[in-house]
């Protein structure tokens, strides 16, 4: 009887751990499939730039002489179309404040990354001459703040290197010196 029951028992366990392990590759899985679902924080940000951008230029009829491109052209002109139009002022703010938030905690130059890659694919896109106008001068402007960034950094790392050397030549960094000059005091 004793037997039988520790069979019993022994099977009872494997099954269980094999239901649990199951469970637990199904619950894995199912996250897994989850997080490749979302899009990735910079994916959100290059959109979030992209509707800005887009609200900025406007949206107005194509020039284009090929019927696919218009097409494609007015379907997605049609989603940004609502996107723009139910956008409330809410929601701009919203959107805004997701955008500084990911650009106070990621660097300027990965940021800059993403704002040129949605400069290069809204280019893509069949615009009047005064959109592709408009969005020439926004894609100077943002050359313009990295050239700008750029140069101060430069000047900060060289303005650093600057004060440490002569901070170092001054004795203000050297321990030694210091433990020599009040020797002589003495």
């Amino acid at each position: 009887m004793k037997g039988i029951e520790d069979k019993l028992s022994h099977q009872f366990q494997a099954r269980k751990q094999a239901q649990q392990k199951d469970q637990y590759q199904e619950g894995y899985k199912q996250e897994v499939l989850e997080v490749m679902q979302q899009p990735s924080e910079e994916t959100q940000y290059k959109q979030l730039f992209k509707q800005s951008l887009l609200a900025q230029l406007g949206i107005s009829d194509e020039k284009d002489s090929s019927k696919e491109a218009k097409k494609e052209a007015e379907a997605e002109k049609v989603s940004v179309e609502k996107q723009l139009k139910q956008e409330t002022p809410q929601e701009k703010e919203q959107r805004v404040a997701k955008m500084k938030e990911y650009e106070q905690k990621h660097s300027f130059d990965k940021v800059y990354k993403l704002k040129k890659e949605a400069l290069q694919e809204l280019k893509e896109i069949n615009l009047t001459d005064s959109q592709r106008e408009k969005l020439t001068k926004l894609e100077k402007v943002l050359d313009t703040e990295k050239k700008d960034h750029d140069k101060q950094k430069k000047e900060e790392k060289s303005e650093n290197g600057f004060t440490k050397f002569f901070a170092r030549n001054n004795g203000a960094f050297s321990s030694k010196k210091r433990q020599e000059q009040q020797e002589i005091e003495r």
